[in-house]
């Protein structure tokens, strides 16, 4: 499946790109904002672009960023404009510009067409390093809280926003876990929909743990969720809490793995998540947080906090005491 990035500080320009993208078969994440330069990661971006006066595009820097190189890009303007948006016209990776004034789905359709006509790009660096997470959400905010989640944790992420893109998924991928929504966009029942339970059954078919992470509270729901389709857990999006969201995901990734024998010990090495152990490893090799950072393709408050897990995690009390622990290999694991 191709996958299409739409940047637009308007809610109403975003959903507009990201409608006729779906209606063509992109799976699309929409933001406010652009992402980490260092993200990549998409087919086709479509992008917001306006003069900045105080220096260099963040724009230019997007699209120069290493991984964002493979990424072809349609730039929004909201005004015709001359010689100030040549630079990025001529830039490799510009398929053309759309005046917002002059707006039409062909027109998008149109530049996108060679893109959508070419074979499937393969998936980043490392994005087969950690287990594969199918996130069905179609609120793009919500979306934007899992990404930074599950990356941090170094999880590998799949979007989409109904139960047909979610579907499609589940059909050409092996998934390790689902976070799903009940109520999904649906254009049979575009209110008070409950899609999200056709996709907890396709889950169970496959054996891929669920979350429900949904703002239905009914009782019969709930109910159904855990004795119909036996989810992991359910969370209801009021009172959202990030940290025990990120423990629950880890929880139903080790209810996943094999159980150890009864004469076998889990080791604390066993108690870090995909990325933790990547990064424990970068660091065994003297690796500095801001080399483990570029390695890795995050920033460098990601790696901090991914060091300060390994700590607390192994109980060491430096880098130098973690990387002991590591390569000794003996690390039992101790109640805490």
């Amino acid at each position: 499946m191709k996958t299409a990035l739409v940047v637009d500080e308007s809610p109403r320009w975003r959903g507009q790109v990201a409608e006729a993208l779906r209606e063509q078969g992109w799976v699309v994440t929409t933001a406010a904002a652009l992402p980490d330069p260092a993200g990549g990661g998409h087919d086709l971006a479509v992008l917001e672009w306006a003069p900045d006066p105080a220096g260099e595009n963040a724009l230019t820097v997007y699209l120069n960023a290493p991984a964002n190189r493979a990424t072809r890009s349609v730039l929004l303007i909201p005004r015709p404009m001359g010689g100030e948006a040549a630079p990025l016209r001529a830039h490799p990776a510009v398929l053309g510009v759309l005046d917002k004034g002059a707006w039409s789905t062909a027109a998008l359709l149109d530049l996108t067409r060679p893109v959508a006509a070419e074979p499937a790009a393969p998936p980043p660096a490392g994005a087969d390093a950690g287990p594969k997470v199918l996130v069905v959400e179609d609120d793009a905010a919500w979306r934007a809280i899992y990404a930074e989640l599950l990356a941090e944790a170094g999880y590998a992420p799949y979007f989409a926003v109904s139960y047909g893109e979610a579907r499609g998924w589940l059909q050409h991928e092996t998934f390790d876990l689902a976070i799903v929504d009940l109520n999904l966009a649906s254009s049979a029942a575009p209110a008070g929909n409950r899609d999200g339970f056709f996709l907890l059954r396709a889950a169970k078919q496959r054996n891929v743990p669920a979350l429900v992470v949904s703002a239905l509270g009914d009782p019969d729901d709930i109910d159904r969720a855990y004795d119909e389709f036996g989810i992991f857990t359910f969370v209801e999006t009021e009172g959202f809490d990030r940290r025990n969201f990120a423990r629950l995901v880890a929880a139903a990734w080790r209810a996943r793995q094999p159980v150890p024998a009864a004469d076998e010990t889990p080791t604390a090495l066993e108690r870090l998540t995909p990325r933790e152990r990547e990064v424990l490893a970068l660091l065994t090799q003297g690796y500095t947080n801001r080399q483990i950072a570029e390695a890795l393709l995050i920033s460098a408050n990601t790696t901090k906090k991914h060091v300060d897990h390994i700590l607390q995690k192994l109980g060491a009390g430096t880098r130098a005491g973690a990387v002991a622990l590591a390569m000794g290999g003996n690390l039992k694991e101790t109640n805490s």
